[in-house]
């Protein structure tokens, strides 16, 4: 990745466009795993179709190695570059040493303590952004045909919880370092005129978990509550609607199907092939903008 030589070609040719477009205020950052679970990369492939139901589809991805991760807006976003590192001879003297890190830190205000716990967990994971403007262009890294998210250095990665006061809303500070070789010579973006539909990324929303709890079980039925992370301790909100469940047998991975689904309100009474007492099984939900996994015995 070359960050400001090119030793065989000698100056580079500095003519520019009447007309340009330009990256504006930034508004969200989606969060991407910089690899697959088959160790590929992430990206957009520039030469598909891009409309809607294909980004829509990325942050409803059930493979959550591929999945984007969009946060909600940002308030007071700053994206800081420091000064570059020079080693100075007595002589006056100047020789590069290395450039600047890029810094990015922001606000997302009315947020919760759920949100905080979500978030801080993406440390564990190498992972990059695409950065989402307030004219709903998507900005990354484009390298031949396909734009990538812009790696992050995920050990600098920090999300604090900040505490309403007489004169400010509670809010959550997310901060983070760019990866220190970065190019940001290959940040290119994608305009909603880019999209067969003229798509604003503003509109990406992430998953919420749905939180699945055993209340019983016999040998062909299992019955299921379903929660959000959010609400009161006392009253979680609830979850309605669910029907797309399935289930497979923990240890074999072989799939267990799911003849019917019984809804009363937010409980959900599954019926299934015979299970042998004891036996572990995963069970999943999903509908779109919500997501969620259960490991229980039968």
């Amino acid at each position: 990745m070359s960050l400001g030589c090119k030793c065989d070609s000698g100056l580079s040719n500095t003519g520019r466009p009447n007309c340009v477009t330009i990256q504006s205020v930034t508004s969200k950052i989606i969060l991407v795993p910089l690899l697959d679970s088959t160790g590929a990369k992430n990206s957009v492939d520039l030469t598909t179709t891009l409309n809607a139901t294909l980004f829509t589809d990325l942050t409803n991805q059930a493979d959550a190695t591929k999945r984007w991760f969009p946060l909600p807006q940002f308030e007071n976003v700053e994206l800081a570059k420091a000064d570059s590192t020079f080693e100075e001879a007595p002589s006056g003297r100047k020789v590069f040493i290395k450039q600047g890190k890029r810094s990015f830190a922001g606000q997302l205000w009315n947020e919760t303590p759920q949100l905080l716990g979500s978030i801080q967990n993406n440390r564990c994971v190498d992972f990059g952004v695409y950065i989402v403007d307030v004219n709903g262009n998507l900005v990354g890294s484009k390298i031949g045909t396909k734009l990538y998210p812009i790696p992050v250095d995920n050990e600098s990665f920090e999300a604090k919880l900040m505490f309403a006061t007489d004169s400010t809303t509670q809010k959550i500070m997310v901060g983070f370092d760019f990866y220190r070789l970065f190019d940001e010579s290959t940040m290119w973006l994608l305009t909603p005129s880019d999209t067969s539909d003229s798509f604003d990324f503003n509109n990406l929303e992430g998953l919420l978990d749905i939180v699945l709890t055993k209340t019983a079980s016999t040998s062909t039925t299992m019955s299921l509550t379903s929660e959000l992370n959010y609400g009161t301790a006392k009253t979680p909100i609830k979850v309605l609607g669910l029907n797309n469940f399935t289930m497979k047998n923990k240890a074999t991975q072989v799939s267990i199907t799911v003849s019917n689904v019984a809804i009363s309100y937010a409980s959900y009474t599954l019926t299934f092939a015979s299970q042998s007492p004891g036996t572990e099984v995963v069970v999943s939900v999903s509908k779109p903008g919500y997501i969620g996994e259960l490991t229980t015995t039968i």
